[in-house]
């Protein structure tokens, strides 16, 4: 079996990584892994019932590498894919990737396993880079804003969901694998909006982290059958009940990590109004007075992107700011597209 470059036996990491048909993008995915010269973790590949060759791709890794578990089970979703992965895991801290997605570097591991060693955080957040076409990748790196860049999680977390340092994702999050476990904190199986849903309720549970200071993380844009690609009304409905159920969750005795959980389902609230008109005119109606009740999170310095739509709203009503957001999220897809194609 093949081993990876350096060995390093201070901290284990479990890098759990759903497939579901992504033969063009998971060798990519498990090279960047793989080459780490760090060899410290486990890679959980956990195939979703794949129906091309990535199953076949996954055993063909295994059999060379030693740090490969593979779990192979029925289509039930990304949710539950990630849900067996985080079950099976051993690490000390838990990573999660998406199977077209891929890392830039080899020192990403070794890195994160320094900055453990230095203050044994609760958290890691790192920025991505959006990858659009090989001559089109870009990180926002808005790490550069942040006052502190490690510390009391409550202290700075005002902060972090302004800048989108913490934002609504897995993959963007390196977490100790004993606050998941010890709090159940799994995604909701057969639901889009499963990653807004867990980042949303692991911010009750953590107490410090870091930031990790480059972008390794290339998350793949405007992919053909990604799952991303497109808005479904089951996407707007199922995000109208997270962000529901979110706010009715009881405040805790910090008023800067209250303020914080608020600002954060204020960039979802955001995304139901752009996405508003995806849904039939019944789902509109059963949403329309909890929409209404909600305007109060339009506010500036909640968010970066709430930010951006109070300077459209100052000369908008209402609805006019839904049609109008409905506008820029057509706008926003097209130009996707069009930069995936170049």
């Amino acid at each position: 079996m093949k081993e990876s470059s350096i060995s390093n036996k201070t901290v284990f990491f479990s890098i759990i990584v759903p497939v579901y048909n992504v033969e063009d993008y998971l060798e990519q995915c498990l090279d960047s892994i793989l080459k780490q010269n760090y060899s410290n973790f486990e890679l959980i590949l956990v195939n979703d019932g794949s129906t091309d060759s990535s199953l076949k791709i996954c055993k063909n890794y295994q059999q060379q590498y030693h740090q490969i578990r593979l779990i192979d089970k029925e289509n039930k979703g990304v949710s539950e894919a990630r849900n067996v992965g985080l079950a099976a895991a051993k690490g000390d801290y838990i990573l999660f990737m998406d199977s077209d997605d891929y890392w830039t570097g080899n020192d990403a591991l070794l890195n994160l396993n320094a900055l453990i060693e230095e203050s044994n955080p609760d958290l890691i957040l790192h920025e991505e880079s959006r990858f659009f076409s090989d001559k089109d990748v870009n990180c926002k790196y808005n790490q550069k804003f942040l006052k502190n860049l490690k510390g009391s999680f409550k202290e700075n977390i005002l902060d972090l969901v302004y800048y989108d340092l913490y934002a609504a994702a897995p993959w963007d999050k390196v977490v100790r694998r004993s606050i998941l476990i010890d709090n159940q904190l799994f995604f909701p199986p057969g639901r889009k909006g499963e990653d807004i849903e867990w980042s949303g309720k692991l911010m009750y549970f953590i107490d410090t982290f870091s930031v990790y200071s480059k972008s390794f993380y290339i998350y793949r844009q405007a992919r053909k059958g990604s799952s991303t690609t497109s808005v479904t009304e089951k996407n707007v409905n199922d995000l109208y009940i997270i962000v529901k159920h979110g706010l009715q969750e009881a405040r805790v005795s910090s008023v800067a990590l209250n303020q914080a959980i608020e600002n954060y389902w204020a960039c979802s609230y955001v995304v139901i109004l752009k996405d508003f008109y995806v849904s039939s005119s019944k789902i509109q109606r059963q949403m329309w007075s909890d929409l209404v009740s909600w305007k109060y999170l339009l506010q500036r310095g909640r968010n970066l992107k709430v930010d951006k739509v109070m300077g459209f709203y100052k000369y908008l009503p209402f609805r006019g700011l839904i049609f109008f957001l409905n506008g820029y999220r057509i706008k926003t897809a097209l130009s996707k597209q069009y930069r995936a194609s170049k």
